[in-house]
């Protein structure tokens, strides 16, 4: 496998100590297939924003991830860039546990060190239906990313997702199938599920539709649920919780037909999916309808500005539209 096409992923996968403004700004970076000669750049104007700095010790660790993959290019690792290094480093403090425990069991199988990885992306504005090799339908949300093992030669039917997809997945008790997120993995066996975890989100989601699924938490300490149908599980990011609820699993996935469902959201939750639907930047005043929370859905044939009208008149407030941007007063 390439070397800087392992550190890309690296880079590419999981925010971690970005601030929420810039982490977003580079997930969307990351997610648009234009500007490939304006990467390094963009990360450095990035990484000038943006006040984190990994220490040594990161960059050690970095290393010796980068040994364990077993490339076949031996090029030294800084040959990618001073900018590149540095927000690699940084992203892949949440990685070390994931992608390092990967790589590191792929080594001792040289079978699995082999397998090609591949990498799905899906832009704001943009949903993509994929079938892996073993069968398994998964259907990618907008900004969205997918990386996973072409052929899944190894012992497990590992994948791992920044953003939100829906997975059929095909029947194989030998090999169970598992969808890694920063904060959350989610095993099933033959099952149909959702999992939720944008980077600029402050909860991680699996909803289970048909048959069983184990969820994984992650922080502060590992624990395990097993979860049945209609049942959802979040992980809340900032204060650590883990919280069960009955839901329609259905309409979770009601996105995949270009469905805008909302349930007891918020005002951002809501601009964060205009956002990924419509491939726009909205732009109001932080915190604004804080303490509010709006249950209502839109149908696939409903436009942006249709959009913006009804929550103009549900919500209060006036907007206009130039070009990509929406702003909100």
């Amino acid at each position: 496998m390439d070397k800087s096409y392992i550190h890309i992923l690296i880079a590419k996968f999981f925010g971690n100590d970005l601030s929420p403004e810039i982490q977003k700004k580079f997930h969307t970076w990351l997610l648009d297939e234009n500007f490939q000669k304006e990467k390094e750049k963009a990360l450095a104007a990035l990484w000038e924003e943006d006040p984190a700095v990994a220490d040594d010790s990161t960059f050690q660790e970095l290393e010796q991830l980068h040994k364990r993959m077993k490339t076949t290019d031996r090029q030294p690792y800084k040959s990618i860039g001073l900018y590149i290094r540095r927000i690699a480093a940084i992203l892949l403090l949440p990685l070390l546990g994931a992608f390092g425990t990967y790589f590191y069991l792929t080594e001792i199988n040289p079978v699995v060190e082999k397998t090609e990885l591949v990498e799905c992306s899906t832009s704001y504005g943009e949903k993509k239906q994929i079938t892996l090799s073993d069968g398994t339908v998964v259907w990618l949300n907008a900004g969205s990313l997918l990386v996973y093992e072409k052929d899944f030669k190894g012992a497990t039917r590992t994948l791992f997702l920044s953003g939100e997809a829906n997975f059929k997945v095909a029947k194989n008790p030998r090999k169970p199938f598992i969808v890694n997120t920063k904060y959350m993995d989610v095993e099933a066996l033959g099952t149909i599920f959702n999992v939720q975890s944008y980077p600029d989100s402050p909860n991680t989601i699996a909803t289970l539709e048909e048959g069983k699924i184990k969820v994984d938490t992650k922080y502060p300490v590992r624990q395990s649920f097993i979860i049945k149908p209609n049942e959802q599980v979040v992980y809340n990011h900032i204060n650590k919780k883990v919280s069960f609820s009955k839901v329609d699993a259905n309409k979770c996935s009601y996105w995949k037909q270009g469905y805008l469902i909302f349930q007891g959201a918020t005002f951002g939750e809501i601009v964060q999916t205009i956002e990924r639907s419509f491939g726009v930047t909205v732009n109001y005043e932080a915190g604004r309808y804080k303490e509010r929370t709006f249950t209502i859905k839109f149908t696939p044939d409903e436009g942006l500005e249709h959009v913006m009208d009804i929550l103009q008149k549900i919500i209060g407030f006036k907007y206009k539209v130039e070009n990509n941007n929406v702003f909100i007063y």
